[in-house]
């Protein structure tokens, strides 16, 4: 005689008729051979079944839910209005941190264009023009003028 397992879980159903699908399964288990024809409807019961419990349990879920969404029922004023607050202070930290981000971006815009002005300041008013720096000879003089000491 071969042994199964049961896949319900404890409390899922009722002790009645966990012990008829018990003895239906030692049942089916101990028959030599079914027909064709009684596997078929075995298969579409089987369907039948699974769907029924599918459907209960997306049904569970909506009530779930349902109950979920509809959680303030019965509560004081603070805890009906909390869901408020906790909207205003999510909403009061986006702008917070949007601000924030935003005064970090202007500060170093202004950094990045008071570097550039002061380099540009610098070339504009140095004794030589701005072609020299990009002239390779110029490269080789300024390296022969103040070598480096990180040999």
């Amino acid at each position: 005689m071969s042994h199964y397992t049961t896949q319900a879980r404890a409390g899922d159903l009722p002790p009645g008729l966990d012990a008829a699908g018990k003895h239906v399964a030692r049942l089916l288990l101990t028959a030599d051979e079914l027909s064709p024809n009684m596997q078929q409807r075995l298969r579409a019961a089987r369907e039948q079944a699974v769907d029924k419990r599918r459907q209960m349990l997306a049904l569970q879920a909506q009530v779930v839910w349902r109950h979920a969404a509809q959680g303030n029922v019965g509560q004081g004023w603070f805890e009906q209005h909390a869901s408020i607050w906790h909207f205003f202070g999510s909403v009061g930290m986006m702008l917070v941190l949007v601000l924030g981000l935003w005064m970090i971006d202007s500060v170093q815009s202004d950094e990045f264009v008071s570097e550039t002005a002061e380099i540009d300041k610098m070339l504009l008013t140095d004794d030589l023009p701005p072609a020299a720096y990009l002239d390779p000879g110029f490269k080789h003089f300024v390296k022969l003028s103040f070598p480096s000491n990180d040999r």
